[in-house]
This record gives C-alpha cells, structure tokens and sequence, in this order.
C-alpha cells in the first residue's frame, strides 16, 4: 500500500482515487450464485474482515451509512481521507495509540444508527490473527457481529505484511457474509473461526471460476434411470461434455488407444512420486498430534467425507477432540459441520498448515478427508475406502481413461485398514460381491482389516420454510443434486418419495443458471425440490422459502469389520500405532 513516509498524504489520496474506477469493471457475486450480481445491503451490525480485502469490499459497499476505525498515523490519514470521500465515518485510534477514543467514538457511530466495519488484523498484522477489537466493540454495543468473505478470480497481491489484494480488471469478485452465532457475545475465538470459514467458502468459489466451465443442468426424462446410467437417452436435449465422453469410456471394457497412452503417463508420474517418498527423498510432516488418513483411489462419490465425519463421531464418543482437515469445497464444510457435531472443522488445500493450526487450538486428533493421496503429511492411521459401484462397473483403469487415480490391487498394500462402501441397495448379489472382494483383499494384503458399509437413506427432512408448513407426507415432484454419481441418488429419491417425476443432475458442486432455476421452479411446481444433505448449502440460498425443499438424509449401516476398524481407530488416536506391528507380523 501507498506509505505517508515515501509520498505526501495529498499526492497519495489523488493516486487512490484515479484508481478506483476500475472496480466499476470488477463482477461481484455470492459463492452460492455466481450467475447473478451481488451488493448486499448491511444491517445494522459490526462487520469484520481481514485487511488485505480492504480495496474490493471499500468500492463495493460505499455509500451503505458505515463506520470504521483507521490509525492515527500518517497512512490512517490517507486512508481516511479516501473513506470519507467514499461516504464512510471514520474513527481515529488504533491498538498502540488512541484505541480506547477510537472504540467511544466507534460506539456513538453505532449508537446513531450506523454500521461498523472493522479489519480484524489491521493495521499491522500478524496477517490473518483476529485482535479483540471486534470482540470488545460487540460487547460494548450490544450488536451482532456479522463476518465478511471475500476472493477474487485472478489479481495481485502487494508485497506488503497483509499480502493485499487488488482484483484485476474484469475479475470476479466473490463475498458472503455470515453472522456468528453465539450464546453471549461472540469471542475472539469464535468470530475468527467464522471469519476463516467465510474466506475459505469465497476462496473455494474463485477456485471453481479460474478452473472450471459454467455449471450446466441436464434433465431426465419421466422414466427411471438405468442402474448404471448418469444421464438420460432417448429424446432429452443432452449437452454432451468432456466429462460425460469421459465416463463413457470409463464403462467400456477398454478406453479408447489415446486414453490408455495418457493413463499410463499419468500412473508413471504418480508411481514416480511414490517412490521419492518411499527413498525419503520427498519429506513427510508432522503436525503434532494423531492423524487418520481417510482416502480412496476414485475421484468423488466413495462415500470419504461421510465417513471421515462417521470417525469424528466415534472419536467426540470416546472422549477425544477431533478436527476433520478438508480440501475446502464449502458443501463439504457444511456437510461435516452438520454431521459431525463438537469436530473442528478446517478447509484448506493445505492440510498440513490446516492440522498445525488445529493442534495449537486443541485438537488432539486430525482426520483428514481425502487424504490417501496426501504424502506430504505423516499419518498414523492410512483408511482406505474402495468404491464397491466402481469396483462393479468400470473398467479399473486409471485416469483419464478410467475413474482411478492409482491401482486399487496395489494400493491396499499400503492401507492399515480397508473399508468397502457403496450406494446401491443392499442385495444378495451385492452380499455375494462383497464376499469375493474381501477374499481377493485378504491375499492381496494378509492381515489388513476389512470394513464393509452400505449407505442408506432416511425419510425426507423439511429444511425451509416451504416444506415445514407442508401438510402431509412430503412430496417433492423434482430430484435435484450436484454430486458425482446423482444415478444413485436418483434410485434414492424415487424409493423415497413416489412423487418425484422430474431429475435435474448438475455437475459435482455445481450450481444452477437462472434459466436452469427457472425450468426447476416449473418442474418443482408446489410439490418442490428434494436434495442431498451435501447440495443444500449451494442450492437452498438460490430459491424462494416458499418453495419446499426437502432433504434426503443419508444413513451408513455396517455389515461386516467394523469392531476391527474401529480399534484400530481409536488406537491411533490414542498414540498406538499400528504399522510397526504390520512390519513385525
């Protein structure tokens, strides 16, 4: 940022303001709905953010009868000069000088009728460490205390302690805001949890915008689905992607000649990678207390965050303090938050900076979700989760030219313990499967335990306003999903509800256009919408409380090996490890 000790106030005021118009070119929109421009209009609340989001949030809510706090030093007058300009009321004080006058002045502000946005780490950091400025203000004015997300597509970040970010021209800008919810006036801890929990979900979302296309909806027709089908046939408009190709060739016995050359480059790079973990050329880490490794060898759909969330229950029941390490999609952050209850729950492409921070908060055990890949972090207990739907129906190549990212047969050698999970109605066929795949485990990897789980589902669950007031049985005319296998919820939701005569399938966290908004409303009609527990936190802000939207819960019941896990898990948190007794067996 612009320093009062290189250039004089009134030069640098005049550099600022010559570079706000290009925020006119930047797209502001909300994580759940990237489709539409966002403004929100701020309550009368105090709203915290970190000081790197400081120029985005600055343009976009100017204007709203906000207050904030800047320094008494020669860079606070820039910044307030700037502020005022914009249309903000600014107090003076900071941590080191005129704190107690700034919070006064900050509470009349508050008094008046105005909000008050305060940047939790400024002026001068450490970056990203919550101070008790916000806090004190909450509690000083009784006010509910509501944190600010904010992400960009693509940008700079200045050389500066903050690590500030300016948007480039054109960018998409995301933000969300979310009050935090507490019995008393919120903490410090709370408000940071909150406030990192928010970034994350609009960092996720400028993930998905640099790396992905639009989300499309393809519509089934009335008809059931074929077991092993994704999407339709005859006669519905179908746009055919990449990815659906793709799965194609996943169920012929053999992918196509190009394919197969890039699976057998991919396996090289990856079988490569292995090997300089196994010299020790390549280091693993450790991050201080227990880790569980929950991972599988097939991309999404293997059941690993219900499960990871299945072993933070297991481990609050036995008197330990879990924290579940994600990757950081924000349906996965709500999925775990909801199913595993008193777990920390952290989102980062950086599990191992994740578990530090988990373990200097207390946790005492770390589970990572999707982590059978993830090397670089020591673990004590590897959990490896076979997909038994891709087991039974794929060709068991690897990627692209397959659903697999390394060899199932080779990778259980590495596993401590094996879980077999699956989608499919449990049945005798199933049951027989299932037999003959435990045997080929046990002489593939003597010794190892192996699990068996099957999801289920419950009866439909009300989450909004709409299907609360529903009088009656639910029955929901539409099944609409943005998961990796929506065949198998599909088959679900007609079991559940024989109401259902439309299936809308996104693509994984994908979120509906207004166009595919609107032909769901048509299609829902007053039956309405139900969904999985993993797709409500994207699709449940983008329609109106009055349309009904249920939830299909989902169920695991263990049918064999899951007292032997089990011990094994609980050992592991507990510092017993298991991987020198494998050696010495």
């Amino acid at each position: 940022m612009l320093s009062a000790r290189r250039i004089p106030p009134g030069i640098s005021v005049r550099l600022v303001r010559a570079a706000l118009p290009l925020s006119r070119t930047w797209r502001f929109r909300h994580p759940d709905d990237p489709g539409r421009p966002y403004r929100p209009l701020l309550k009368h609340e105090i709203h915290a953010c970190w000081h790197e989001h400081l120029l985005p949030l600055t343009c976009l809510l100017a204007g709203q009868e906000l207050a904030t706090l800047a320094s008494r030093d020669r860079d606070g007058e820039i910044v307030s000069r700037i502020l005022r300009r914009l249309g903000y009321d600014v107090a003076r004080g900071s941590s080191t000088r005129g704190g107690s006058g700034g919070f006064r002045q900050l509470a009349r502000f508050c008094a008046a009728g105005r909000g008050v946005i305060l940047t939790g780490d400024g002026p001068r950091g450490p970056r990203r460490a919550l101070k008790e400025g916000t806090a004190r203000i909450a509690k000083l004015t009784e006010g509910t205390v509501t944190v600010v997300g904010v992400a960009a597509s693509s940008g700079w970040r200045l050389p500066s302690w903050d690590r500030f970010l300016v948007p480039a021209p054109g960018a998409t800008v995301f933000v969300s805001l979310e009050a935090v919810v507490a019995d008393d006036a919120p903490g410090t801890g709370e408000i940071q949890a909150a406030l990192r929990r928010e970034v994350a979900r609009c960092e996720q979302a400028a993930r998905e915008a640099r790396w992905s296309r639009p989300p499309r909806v393809v519509r089934s027709g009335n008809g059931e689905p074929g077991a092993g089908s994704l999407w339709p046939g005859r006669g519905t408009p179908v746009r055919r992607s990449l990815e659906l190709r793709l799965r194609g060739q996943w169920r012929r016995p053999r992918a196509a000649f190009a394919l197969r050359g890039l699976a057998r480059i991919y396996g090289g790079v990856h079988e490569g990678r292995d090997r300089l973990y196994g010299l020790g050329l390549l280091r693993t880490h450790s991050v201080g207390i227990p880790v569980i490794s929950v991972g599988g060898v097939t991309i999404g759909g293997s059941g690993k965050t219900p499960l990871a969330a299945c072993i933070a229950r297991t481990l609050r029941e036995a008197g330990h303090r879990p924290a579940i390490l994600a990757r950081g999609y924000a349906d996965e952050l709500q999925l775990l938050a909801h199913e595993a209850p008193g777990a920390t729950i952290r989102g980062h492409p950086d599990r191992l900076r994740s578990g530090r921070r988990a373990a200097a908060e207390g946790a005492t055990v770390a589970i990572v979700d999707d982590g059978f890949q993830h090397r670089r972090l020591c673990r004590d207990l590897e959990l490896l989760v076979l997909d038994r739907d891709a087991l039974r129906r794929t060709n068991g190549a690897r990627l692209p030219a397959g659903p697999f990212r390394e060899l199932w047969g080779r990778a259980v050698v590495r596993a401590d313990a094996i879980i077999v999970a699956g989608r499919e109605a449990w049945t005798d066929e199933l049951s027989r499967f299932d037999g003959e795949l435990r045997a080929r485990i046990g002489r593939l990897a003597p010794g190892v335990p192996v699990a068996t789980g099957a999801f289920g589902h419950g009866p439909p669950e009300a989450v909004n306003a709409g299907a609360r007031g529903w009088s009656g049985s639910p029955a929901p005319r539409v099944a609409l999903t943005g998961i990796m296998k929506p065949n198998l919820f599909f088959a679900q939701a007609g079991a559940a509800c024989a109401s259902v005569r439309e299936r809308f399938a996104l693509r994984d966290h994908g979120i509906p256009s207004r166009q595919e908004r609107a032909a769901v409303l048509q299609a829902a009609g007053r039956g309405g919408v139900l969904t999985t527990r993993k797709d409500i936190s994207r699709l449940r802000p983008l329609f109106d409380e009055g349309l009904p939207i249920w939830v299909l819960p989902e169920t695991l019941t263990w049918k064999a090996g899951w007292d032997d896990v089990k011990s094994l898990i609980l050992d592991a948190a507990s510092g017993r490890k298991h991987r020198d007794a494998r050696a010495e067996g």
